[in-house]
């Protein structure tokens, strides 16, 4: 039998078992992405519906993760704090949604690392309302039989979106009440001085 032969055989067996196995990896892989679809939508309904302890049995051990803010959050404890700073910013009143889209995601064996980004809305107690779309990586990871969320990073753009608008906003009306504070205080003070220096001093006894 010539090489030639022989390396026409391998090849064609190697063929064959692929046409076998392929069925079975996308079979694997669409359970894998349906899993993690179940995921994204637990998480959507917990944070829509305000109530963190549904997104707690999706954390994997040794969860950490970077918020939109640039805050590092290492529990599901961290977790829960950053989101009740969200609220006390929204206030009492005010709504939160938000749509979790997936560009893609790559599986490594049992690690999966997933892009896309959020479609979210906050309502303030106050009336007003932003629109922003933060980009997301998660990295997340097979743990005994069951896919967890790892590793998250958000991240949103300083210079273009509602929020650091209206932050530097409030900034500036901030800085300008100071500067008339400063003002006020400064015109009390220069008054003050100035009448006690027109008005006679007492004769010392």
């Amino acid at each position: 039998m010539s090489t030639q032969h022989s390396a026409y055989r391998q090849s064609m067996f190697v063929l064959a078992i692929l046409l076998v196995l392929s069925p079975v990896v996308l079979a694997d892989q669409e359970a894998d992405h349906n899993a993690l679809r179940k995921i994204r939508a637990t998480y959507e309904d917990a944070l829509n519906n305000n109530d963190l302890t549904k997104v707690k049995p999706l954390l994997a051990d040794g969860f950490t993760g970077v918020m939109i803010s640039g805050e590092e959050i290492k529990s599901f404890e961290d977790l829960q704090a950053f989101w009740k700073k969200v609220w006390n910013l929204i206030g009492v009143g005010g709504s939160y949604r938000v749509k979790v889209i997936t560009d893609q995601t790559d599986f490594f064996g049992d690690v999966g690392v997933s892009r896309g980004y959020n479609e979210e809305v906050f309502h303030t107690a106050d009336g007003k309302e932003f629109a922003v779309r933060p980009r997301w990586t998660a990295v997340t990871r097979r743990q005994n039989g069951e896919w967890k969320i790892f590793r998250v990073h958000a991240a949103l753009n300083p210079m273009d979106n509602a929020i650091s608008t209206e932050i530097v906003r409030r900034a500036r009306l901030a800085s300008g009440a100071y500067g008339l504070a400063v003002g006020l205080v400064l015109g009390l003070v220069v008054g003050t001085l100035w009448r006690r220096k027109k008005s006679p001093r007492a004769a010392a006894i």
